[in-house]
């Protein structure tokens, strides 16, 4: 099968399973066609005799399927707008194919970069850390099921592509550079202490000034391990993206003004441990500095990010941007914790560390038709939040959080919002931070332990809980959040 063909049928897989079925039929060989991708895009087709052997009639049919499916691709498919399974093999320079573990480590050593990496279905076990270096596409065999809601429910068993950690591996398992990809795989570390643990799938920055983007599509990442955090970064996160100062980068020199962008797409995070643990982990260590998430139609556990954290040199400037739509927010064990802990800026809880100040820094969080369920409190927001008497001040950060048609079903509370907090009793966490709620569609869990307020114990100068709108119609477009807020937040009560 030629090339371009390939490319056709696997455009015309995404617009219409049933012309998808047919192209198979009239492929001929459907053992052929499942590993078109296969084939080298640099080489040529040697089978000359090919054109020779089809037979005129079937010729003249697929060039008729061919018109018929370019036409199709043209037109909109209703309920047709999840992004489908990127990256496009096709338009990598060199492909690889991999079937043992050995193999899949010295594809990652070789000469990387526009390269696809297909590894077949089966379990490939590693004793070390794997990177994916920039520009890499690791594609596994696994066939996503769904279900009628379009989330994704797990791989076909037969399908199953797996990356497991066995003992020996230390640090975060699978670290992606810029321009790496992961699709069809499954992720999996192994139980293992904090001290040697990290992330499960990790993307950071790279040095200061330079921007790193990865994705992640129908995918499975498992994580056994608890949430911790030691000298040398965060542990027990599924998915991370962070950017780096001097204490946590190589050389010791601060990540400033850098970019991280994670894409994660129809796609499952398991966090297995009994204490629960974070999804998906978002933080900046570094000043001016930049983290965009976007995270569409996934299954995923807790998400916690954090515009700027100081751990302990000071970050300033930073800010993080999500984009939400269509997520279920789920733990896989019964848990008392928050689903979503969002916080402006705040300093490390790392014990024997006494962080300098937290200041400017900001977090967007944008929702859409997203589900937070089973969780004991569903949404903790608060511009500041102290986690040390002797840290410096955190003062000026922001977190704007947007809800639209956003559902909560928690246990013990939906609505956790303040200006600013502190964990240390009678310390204020600083000065002139703001939380800024949207709130349209929202329904809620019914009546709730819900808390709002400007600054816990009214501690620190001119921290803020604004809310846009006026009680009447925040009443009238949410549902079952009880108690509502006092109506001295909202902006039309001002």
């Amino acid at each position: 099968m030629s090339f371009s063909l390939a490319v056709l049928m696997a455009a015309a897989s995404s617009a219409s399973p049933l012309v998808a079925q047919v192209w198979q039929f009239l492929a001929g060989d459907t053992a052929l066609l499942s590993r078109a991708p296969v084939m080298s895009t640099a080489g040529t087709d040697n089978r000359s005799g090919m054109g020779a052997c089809m037979s005129h009639r079937r010729f003249a049919v697929r060039l008729v399927l061919l018109s018929c499916t370019a036409l199709l691709l043209m037109v909109p498919v209703s309920g047709f707008e999840s992004v489908r399974p990127e990256p496009r093999p096709w338009k990598a320079a060199r492909s690889v194919v991999v079937t043992t573990a050995a193999e899949l480590v010295a594809a990652l050593s070789g000469d990387t970069g526009d390269l696809t990496i297909f590894v077949q279905r089966g379990t490939y076990l590693l004793d070390h850390a794997i990177h994916v270096p920039d520009q890499t596409t690791l594609i596994g065999e696994g066939e996503m099921l769904y279900d009628d809601v379009g989330l994704p429910t797990g791989f076909v068993p037969e399908s199953r592509t797996v990356i497991a950690a066995i003992p020996g591996v230390t640090g975060d398992f699978v670290t992606l550079g810029d321009g790496a990809s992961l699709q069809g795989l499954v992720i999996q570390d192994i139980a293992r202490p904090a001290i040697t643990g990290g992330v499960v799938v990790m993307v950071s920055s790279q040095g200061p000034g330079l921007s790193v983007s990865a994705q992640i599509v129908e995918s499975e990442i498992i994580n056994p391990n608890p949430t911790g955090a030691t000298t040398t970064g965060p542990t027990g996160r599924g998915l991370s993206a962070m950017t780096r100062n001097s204490s946590l980068s190589v050389g010791g020199v601060g990540h400033d003004q850098s970019v991280v962008s994670v894409n994660l797409t129809s796609s499952i995070i398991r966090s297995l441990a009994p204490s629960g643990a974070d999804g998906v982990f978002v933080v900046n260590f570094a000043s001016e500095s930049q983290i965009n998430l976007h995270l569409r139609q996934n299954v995923v556990g807790r998400l916690t990010a954090n515009g700027g954290v100081s751990r302990p040199s000071s970050t300033v400037g930073s800010r993080v941007s999500i984009q939400s739509m269509g997520n279920l927010y789920r733990p896989e064990t019964a848990t008392t914790s928050s689903g979503w802990v969002f916080n402006g800026g705040s300093d490390a809880p790392i014990a024997g560390q006494i962080a300098q100040e937290t200041l400017n820094n900001n977090l967007s969080m944008h929702s859409v038709d997203d589900r937070i369920e089973g969780f004991g409190r569903a949404i903790s927001a608060t511009a500041a939040l102290r986690m040390s008497a002797l840290a410096g001040a955190i003062s000026s950060n922001g977190l704007e959080l947007i809800l639209e048609g956003t559902r909560l079903a928690s246990t013990t509370s939906d609505l956790q919002l303040f200006g600013a907090r502190s964990v240390p009793v009678g310390v204020a966490a600083g000065d002139n931070n703001e939380l800024r709620v949207t709130m349209h569609g929202v329904t809620g869990s019914g009546p709730r332990t819900n808390t709002y307020g400007n600054a816990l114990s009214d501690l620190g100068v001119d921290n803020r809980l604004v809310i846009s709108g006026s009680l009447m119609a925040f009443t009238h477009t949410n549902d079952a959040i009880l108690p509502m807020p006092g109506e001295q937040f909202f902006t039309g009560g001002r």
